[in-house]
């Protein structure tokens, strides 16, 4: 597609040494094994704050947000076995799997949508602003590393949503809306 090719073209045109850095660190902010331990220490905090009653379910909200986002992630990603970019030379080793969806775009996605949903109804906009930014600067990593098409990572991160939005109905109570 015509548009992919201009945005991966974009992203690598703007290639440079600080911006290289910047998104190879930056991007493992949606990998499973950060987001999965700090899930836990975030739910292990809150109850220990005291500050938020969760009851059997809404205590694994977050794991189990972030854990669906990535297991569908991969079952699609076998489904799709869509070949990841090759337009531009890329100078981090392509992953092995197949590129739709994005697991990171899925997995950064969930994780922050879920902690939205647990944030105290005054803060959401303020701090919604910082985790959406976060979720965007993955996704975008995602994209100037040349691992994925655009469209993966657009379809990672609305699973990701989508998993946090079911679970937050199934699970955390009606009033934390």
């Amino acid at each position: 597609m015509q548009m992919d090719k201009y945005i991966l073209g974009f992203f690598y045109e703007i290639r440079s040494p600080y911006l290289d850095s910047f998104f190879e660190g930056i991007t493992w902010l949606g990998s499973l094994w950060l987001l999965l331990p700090l899930s836990l220490f975030v739910t292990v905090a809150m109850l220990w704050s005291g500050q938020h009653s969760l009851g059997v379910l809404d205590r694994i909200y977050l794991p189990a947000s972030l854990l669906m986002a990535s297991f569908l992630a991969f079952v699609l990603k076998s489904v799709f076995d869509r070949q990841r970019p090759d337009l531009f030379e890329t100078w981090v080793i392509l992953p092995t799997d197949s590129a739709f969806p994005s697991a990171h775009s899925a997995q950064v996605a969930a994780f922050f949508m879920a902690l939205w949903f647990l944030l105290p109804i005054s803060m959401r906009w303020t701090v919604g602003w910082i985790l959406l930014f976060i979720v965007l600067v993955v996704m975008i990593s995602r994209l100037y590393l040349q691992v994925h098409w655009p469209s993966d990572v657009l379809g990672g991160g609305l699973l990701g949503i989508s998993c946090a939005i079911i679970l937050r109905f199934m699970l955390l109570p009606k009033e934390a809306v």
